[in-house]
């Protein structure tokens, strides 16, 4: 059986990996060799050898160095490879489409990043212990052929019989381990429900209830018992291991001196090496089930990257002028549709035909699941329409543009979120931001010092002022705003219409905006109205254009 941790560290650590490889040789080899020289003066008690005194401390000497060279070596390589991997999957996620990244979900990112690199790590140590073992194990083996080709035999036998048997129950421990993985996704699944609806569980006992007996207590019950059920395997495992040692030690002790003639002191030696090596043996043992999660830690990160890679999107051509200076955006029979698992189409957008012109506030209204938000994704390029096309003046854009097409863009959608530092933004005034702050009055709630926001601790109207601020602070061409004016009172509401999208009118911004408040649809030059992801209502400047 391959064993991938094994292939992963030294496939990681680079020039190392001969020297790790020969110090976990030297390791094994110069514990092996201790064995020996106790061998060799326990022949004669009375006599102090210098010679073997030197050896022993030579011995004892170059293991030291060898088992911390190679452990700390292959500590190091792996935990540099699992850095690396951290910023190869965050890489490849930051350029994978939105659509995939939502079928992925947050948690099995997270529980995938860290997680299973925290047990890479951990049965690094125990892999190079395993293999220093091994090593020793092996030149121990070939020193009791020497002694005794029976007693050689009598080992390979009944240590071959053992490693078959153990394979075969490694088998189910292997199952249960991928039944109790899957188990633990359901169960941080629903975690992440019930984090996210906190609110809606706390106001509803029943709700609660629900997800606490149906979902938590069920999924922590079938897991306990798959744990239970592998760890009773790995126990029993453990145990016929120490019982095929017992077995080899009775056969030395009991059957060798009647199969062959065996000296007394061979006998001796023979025995002490079998007792020398129950210690590696019992190592090993109880090594296998964590590099077992190894793997599969390593199994689960493959698969993850395997999913980003499927994910990537085109190879984009960096134009930074590309769409410089433009005048107008529109929509060309779009269409889109929302698959499952199956690959059946569940809710769909479109065909969508209209255009939004710069220097002009368009706002987008319907009800709940008429479309709004998913029009705005595929309108800022975080969708890639089915069918259809977005052109900019008239001009086609291409997927492999779509980094250039997104750039124009500056977007407050309803799952928001705000970073404490303005990524992006370089050599920026705080008094700037200060100075928005005040305007959009939160700068008695926090301040912008240092290059950071002080405190996003705040109510969800005044995050949205926030995410405001850092729109207008980006200046691109383009903003977008989802329900902004949402939880705000009527105050900010009136001035967020009657002041703030204005200024950006007359700052030539396209200014697409997705509102409920029919008091203020005068102030839109174009109104588009959306009912089961189709335009049901076009009005521009109050005239109705189409219907």
């Amino acid at each position: 059986m391959k064993v991938k941790l094994i292939s992963f560290v030294f496939s990681e650590t680079g020039f190392r990996r001969n020297r790790i490889i020969l110090t976990m040789m030297l390791a094994g080899i110069t514990n092996g060799m201790v064995m020996l020289i106790i061998n060799d003066v326990s022949k004669d008690f009375n006599e102090i050898n210098l010679r073997n005194i030197l050896l022993f401390a030579l011995c004892i000497g170059a293991f030291v160095f060898c088992r911390k060279y190679s452990e700390y070596h292959a500590q190091s390589g792996v935990q540099q490879a699992i850095s690396n991997k951290h910023l190869t999957l965050i890489d490849k996620l930051r350029k994978s489409e939105l659509v995939h990244y939502e079928k992925i979900g947050k948690m099995s990112i997270i529980t995938n990043v860290t997680d299973n690199s925290q047990i890479i790590y951990e049965s690094t140590r125990l892999m190079v212990h395993s293999m220093t073992a091994s090593i020793m194990l092996l030149f121990s083996f070939g020193y009791i052929a020497y002694l005794s080709l029976a007693a050689f035999a009598m080992c390979v036998v009944i240590l071959g019989i053992g490693i078959v048997i153990y394979k075969h129950g490694q088998k189910d421990i292997i199952r249960l381990y991928h039944e109790f993985q899957e188990k633990d996704q359901l169960f941080f699944e629903s975690l992440n429900h019930f984090l996210d609806g906190f609110k809606e569980i706390k106001i509803n006992l029943k709700r609660s209830d629900d997800i606490y007996q149906n979902e938590f207590s069920r999924n922590i019950d079938d897991s306990l018992d798959l744990k239970f059920q592998s760890e009773k395997k790995v126990v029993s495992n453990m145990v016929f291991g120490q019982t095929m040692f017992f077995l080899l030690m009775a056969g030395i002790v009991f059957l060798l001196p009647q199969i062959d003639e065996v000296e007394s002191e061979t006998m001796m030696s023979i025995t002490a090496i079998v007792l020398f090596i129950s210690g590696a043996i019992g190592l090993l043992i109880e090594s296998i089930p964590m590099i077992i999660k190894a793997d599969m830690a390593l199994d689960n990160l493959v698969h993850l990257e395997a999913k980003l890679d499927e994910s990537k999107e085109p190879e984009q051509h960096a134009c930074s002028d590309l769409y410089k200076d433009f005048k107008e955006l529109s929509l060309d029979e779009l269409h889109y549709d929302y698959v499952n698992a199956q690959g059946q189409a569940m809710f769909g957008i479109g065909p969508m035909h209209f255009a939004l012109k710069r220097g002009e506030i368009t706002f987008i209204v319907g009800g709940n699941g008429s479309g709004k938000t998913t029009l705005l994704k595929n309108l800022t390029g975080l969708y890639s329409p089915k069918s259809g096309h977005i052109k900019v003046d008239n001009k086609m854009v291409e997927v492999s543009n779509y980094n250039d097409f997104r750039s124009l863009f500056s977007i407050v959608l309803t799952d928001f979120h705000l970073f404490d530092k303005l990524y992006g933004l370089d050599h920026l005034d705080d008094n700037k931001v200060n100075e928005l702050l005040k305007k959009l009055q939160v700068d008695h709630k926090t301040r912008f010092e240092n290059g950071r926001f002080t405190n996003l601790d705040l109510s969800t109207g005044q995050r949205k002022r926030i995410a405001l601020i850092v729109a207008l602070l980006e200046d691109k061409p383009v903003v977008v705003f989802d329900e902004v004016a949402a939880d705000q009172d009527p105050e900010f509401r009136d001035f967020y219409y009657h002041d703030i999208l204005p200024e950006l009118k007359k700052a030539n911004k396209m200014v697409l905006v997705v509102s409920h408040d029919d008091r203020y649809f005068d102030v839109a030059d174009t109104l588009i109205k959306l009912e089961y992801g189709k335009v049901v209502k076009l009005e521009v400047n109050g005239g109705k254009q189409h219907d």
